[in-house]
């Protein structure tokens, strides 16, 4: 490991976290303006709390200023090329640790604001669950799978040799589209495939009816973070997108989501992007999902949020 340029390891000079569990967490990061912004360092801050240990990955061009407001919470920091998004980054922290005695990998990165609540309670409420893998939230765009903001990995998934094929299959993808499509939406496929259980914190179906639902799948209105936001806030869920409150691609109303964010007692002064808001081509953008709504129906032409989930 020394003899890699884009590594910088040492101990963490925070506190010993209290817990019961040795939980990992994985934190990709990357800003537009080669900060570490203070929602990040809050972020890590209440990580660290329930977490053993967090390894910090970064694609952005960290200045010293900048490591040191990670090094309190992070024992191991990897910069590397921006490449391959959140997934090329947790497989390059995944080829450079042992998770030999881990519990839960805990896999996340900077692209929300939070947490809003305590994340303990949740942590706790989960461990009762009997699924292999979780995440906070579930999302029915391309299909069904569990959103990787947030996903939690335990000891049966990490154990087993196909995790690790899965990670040695990440490429150095450069475009978001087929990131999502074959990392994120195909590492739940793939798990479930091979005999995992998935769980959420809030699955969709544990908030909507049947008709939501179909209402949801004919709007194209299938991301909860982006769409909901307000409604998972209210279920305990404590994150909130920045894409939403920076880009809002659904002209969700906002204020209802300040003011549960305020109410809760996070620090709307935290709130920080790192670009200018994103300008929306709507016919463009219809016409992409369109695309990708096809490639993800069935062979039936149903799409499986159109048809009943209980």
């Amino acid at each position: 490991m020394a003899s890699d340029p884009y590594v910088l390891s040492f101990e963490s000079s925070g506190g010993q976290a209290c817990h019961f569990m040795n939980r990992v967490v994985l934190f990709a990061h990357y800003d537009g303006h080669d900060e570490v912004k203070a929602y990040v360092v809050y972020y890590l801050e209440q990580l660290r709390k329930d977490c053993t240990r967090i390894v910090f990955v970064s694609t952005s061009k960290l200045a010293e200023s900048e490591l040191a407001k990670v090094r309190p919470h992070a024992e191991t920091i990897f910069l590397k090329d921006n490449a391959g998004y959140d997934f090329g980054m947790w497989q390059h922290a995944l080829e450079r640790i042992d998770l030999h005695g881990v519990d839960e990998l805990v896999l996340t990165n900077s692209s929300m604001f939070g947490p809003v609540y305590p994340l303990a309670p949740i942590f706790g409420r989960m461990e009762h669950d009997r699924s292999d893998f979780w995440a906070m939230t579930d999302n029915f765009e391309y299909r069904w799978h569990l959103q990787s903001y947030f996903l939690v990995l335990r000891r049966r998934v990490l154990t087993s040799p196909i995790f690790r094929d899965f990670f040695a299959s990440v490429l150095p993808y450069r475009d978001k589209g087929p990131v999502i499509l074959s990392y994120e939406v195909g590492l739940t496929s793939f798990l479930v495939e091979n005999g995992f259980s998935p769980g959420a914190f809030v699955p969709i179906e544990s908030w909507t009816s049947w008709a939501t639902r179909r209402r949801m799948d004919l709007e194209r209105r299938w991301n909860p973070t982006l769409f909901y936001p307000a409604k998972l806030l209210s279920l305990g869920m404590p994150f909130v997108k920045m894409m939403l409150l920076r880009d809002n691609v659904g002209n969700v109303d906002l204020a209802p989501v300040y003011r549960r964010m305020a109410e809760a007692g996070y620090d709307l002064d935290l709130i920080a992007f790192d670009r200018a808001p994103q300008r929306h081509r709507k016919d463009l953008r219809a016409r992409v999902r369109r695309l990708w709504h096809r490639l993800a129906v069935d062979s039936e032409g149903t799409s499986a949020l159109g048809r009943d989930l209980t």
